[in-house]
């Protein structure tokens, strides 16, 4: 399992969910982009969102797009919400399912 969290801008919802799904998924490229941002995308809430079982995530995109959309039309770069990936379990998920991919992002 790799961990990640999600908050929202005003911390006002966060959530835990199991990423694996998605990096199980993603092309090598989009695990590189992730790893060189520090772990934090929000392609992974894109992507995730509308499974079975990530009910809670979709929620939080949708507090974030209807509560604080309008703020960040001042701020076009504002995030409504970050999500953040646990790294070190991302890279030893990745030694062990996807090993050409941890040469890329060492």
């Amino acid at each position: 399992m790799i961990h990640a969290n999600c908050h929202t801008a005003d911390n006002v919802r966060c959530i835990e969910f199991d990423a694996t799904p998605w990096f199980s998924e993603a092309d090598a490229l989009s695990i590189v982009d992730l790893a060189q941002r520090g772990w934090t995308s929000t392609a992974i809430v894109d992507s995730l969102e509308h499974r079975q079982g990530y009910e809670r995530l979709h929620d939080l995109v949708e507090y974030a797009a209807k509560r604080l959309q309008l703020e960040s039309l001042e701020d076009p770069t504002w995030e409504t919400f970050e999500c953040v990936v646990d790294g070190p379990e991302a890279v030893a998920w990745l030694e062990k399912n996807r090993p050409n991919i941890v040469a890329k992002i060492s």
